[in-house]
Parts: structure tokens; C-alpha cells; sequence
């Protein structure tokens, strides 16, 4: 058995002592890294999803082409273009409407009151006792809407104007703007109509102040006889007597 002197069994316990550190320190860098969390790759989506939101995409664009085209019937309506023409009437582009999406509520509203506007020129031009014109705005109305509630009373009105008028006499409504003589006698002529059978005067003319100076004519023609009249506006100028209901 070797026998150590104590000097050199002290500078051994000292070595360990200050190596112990080293060691422990060596073992903690050595400890292999904990095992990394797995990456989960997102599962692509299922192709009905592509499909779903092509479809959605391709309706939104089909319902805001509609839109423009029922717009551009609404404005076409307000200006009166009704069915003509024909590329750019009101008809035409809620009838395109119609044939994209039949179940469009504005597109059918706006094909009624085309029908509905053609009905109010009817009126309008049989109380002028422009009967041809009357007929004519019936026959579109009928044409763009054939069920319209208001046809065939329409039609009954017309037929009453008709019935109902003595007779329609045309001016020219630049004799009538710069008051010429000619139209001064004609309008004279008609008074005396008016006192023989009583006839109410409808007078159409330029605008309000050509329809008084008219009314005057026949008025002064009439002395104390006041005529029974009313104006409206057209560029036609006209005078129809309406004979009284008996």
C-alpha cells in the first residue's frame, strides 16, 4: 500500500474542489436539446370553398350589371324616353333587366309605369282633341304592359272626349306667339261658336301667357258672355269645344 505524504493528499482534494465546477458545467452544456414541437401544415382548402366564393364573386358582378342597366332605365324614364329609341328607351333597358333576373321587382315596376306614362299622354292629348295621338299612346301602353288596370278606363275617357267634342280647331303656334291678325279672327269665329251651342273652350297653347291672350280673343268675341275654358301647355296650338252634357 503506497503511502502519500498529507502535502500531497491536500493538493488533491484542492484539485477536485476547484475542478468540480469545469465538470458540472461541461455536463449542463452536453444536455441535448428538448425535442422541437411538430410543425402542422394547414390542411389546403376543400375545392367546393374555390368554387363557393367563384360563384359568389360572378353573382356580384351580374347584380351590380343590373343595377347600372335598371339606372339607366330610371333616368331614360324620368326624360321621357319610353320606348324610343329604341336602343336606349326606358323599355329597352328594363326589359334587359327582366331577361337577366325575371324576378326583379324594380325592373317590373319600371315596365309598369311606362305603361302608366303612356296612359297620361292619352289623356292629355285627348283633352287637346289630338285623338289620333290619344290612340296611339294607348296602343304602347298596351304594348309594353297588357294587363295595366288602367287601360280600359283609358280607353273609355278617349271615347268620351270624343263623343263629347263639337270641335278641334289647329293654329300655328308662330301665328299665335306673334299674335297675328289671322289668328285674332279665328279666334273671334269661335267665340260665336261658343255662344250658339255653349261649348266649353279648351285652349292649349305655347305656354301660359299665349293661352290667356287666347282666352282674351274669344272672351272679347263673347262680350258679356264669360267663356268657360281652361289652359294647358303644348307645343300645339289649338282650341277644342267641348259640347255640354246633356
Amino acid at each position: 500500500m503506497l503511502l502519500f505524504p498529507e502535502s500531497y493528499r491536500q493538493g488533491a482534494r484542492l484539485f477536485v474542489l476547484l475542478s468540480l465546477p469545469l465538470l458540472l458545467a461541461a455536463c449542463a452544456r452536453q444536455v441535448p436539446p428538448a425535442p422541437a414541437e411538430p410543425v402542422i401544415e394547414p390542411e389546403p382548402a376543400p375545392v367546393e370553398e374555390f368554387v363557393s366564393q367563384a360563384e359568389l364573386d360572378e353573382a356580384e358582378r351580374a347584380r351590380r350589371y343590373v343595377a347600372d342597366i335598371l339606372f339607366e332605365g330610371m333616368r331614360a324614364l324620368s326624360n321621357d324616353r319610353l320606348m324610343t329609341p329604341a336602343e336606349s328607351s326606358a323599355y329597352h333597358y328594363f326589359s334587359r333587366a327582366l331577361a337577366l333576373d325575371p324576378d326583379n321587382q324594380i325592373a317590373k315596376d319600371g315596365i309598369r309605369d311606362i305603361a302608366a306614362r303612356y296612359l297620361e299622354l292619352a289623356d292629355l292629348a285627348g283633352r287637346q282633341g289630338q285623338f289620333d295621338n290619344a290612340e296611339s299612346f294607348l296602343r304602347r301602353a298596351a304594348q309594353v304592359d297588357n294587363n295595366h288596370p288602367g287601360l280600359e278606363s283609358a280607353n273609355r275617357r278617349l271615347q268620351s272626349e270624343r263623343q263629347s267634342t263639337h270641335s278641334v280647331t289647329t293654329l300655328n303656334s308662330r301665328d299665335v306667339i306673334n299674335r297675328d291678325a289671322t289668328v285674332v279672327a279665328r279666334l273671334r269665329e269661335l267665340a260665336q261658336v261658343v255662344a250658339q251651342t255653349n261649348a266649353f273652350v279648351m285652349i292649349t297653347a305655347p305656354n301660359d301667357e299665349h293661352g290667356r291672350w287666347m282666352y282674351m280673343q274669344i272672351q272679347e268675341g263673347l262680350g258679356d258672355i264669360r267663356v268657360r275654358g281652361d289652359i294647358e301647355i303644348g307645343e300645339q296650338a289649338s282650341v277644342r269645344l267641348v259640347l255640354p252634357q246633356t
